[in-house]
């Protein structure tokens, strides 16, 4: 268990590094799309605007914002809408014969395909194993999980009980689903729930 917390504790100190980085990424881009259009209302006034300059510049920019965006939240749809605007930034801003067009219009149905298709709400998880005796608010805390259960109730009860009311049998492996967490039977003794793996949902 206390492994389990120490590496839980290095992951979260990752995520706000991560956090770091991004806030640095929006100021970043921030002064970037203030420049633009300064830049923009300059080359109107000069007349040497470019809309293909701007279009590159902008597309550049929208990518960045789904890069801080893929590292904010850590879902796989993310790092989806991140390749689907590298595709079409190169499709709509470089001069592509029709064979690369076709190519990218493949690549961007496949992206599509694979978003809808391939991804379900628990592809991206992180996960803790809890002892069955703890409380559902003991388990809240160490995993920042939110199971919506009474806070005082244990955990092997809650997830025993979950199962009977949906019909199925209290074994290894037996998962209850709630909206952001799940909950998993990781091992018995002598019928009784021991550990319970809790999943909570990036």
């Amino acid at each position: 268990m206390m492994k389990q917390f120490f590496r839980k504790t290095m992951k979260n100190i990752a995520t706000y590094v991560e956090l770091v980085l991004s806030a640095f990424l929006v100021f970043v881009i921030t002064i970037l799309i203030i420049k633009l259009v300064g830049q923009c209302f300059f080359d109107i006034w000069h007349d040497k605007l470019e809309l293909e300059y701007y279009m590159e510049y902008a597309m550049s920019l929208a990518i960045g914002v789904e890069f801080v965006k893929m590292l904010c939240t850590h879902q796989p749809g993310t790092i989806i809408e991140v390749l689907l605007f590298a595709t079409a930034r190169q499709m709509i801003v470089e001069h592509l014969n029709v064979y690369e067009t076709l190519v990218g219009i493949g690549a961007i149905a496949a992206l599509f395909t694979i978003r809808k298709f391939l991804f379900c709400s628990f592809d991206e998880a992180d996960h803790m194993i809890c002892r069955g005796s703890q409380t559902v608010a003991h388990a809240n805390l160490i995993t920042g999980a939110k199971i919506p259960e009474e806070k005082t109730r244990i955990l092997r009860n809650v997830i025993s009980d979950k199962l009977s009311e949906e019909g199925k049998t209290v074994a290894i492996g037996a998962c209850v689903y709630y909206k952001d967490c799940a909950l998993r039977v990781d091992s018995m003794r002598e019928g009784m729930v021991t550990r319970v793996e809790v999943i909570k949902n990036l």
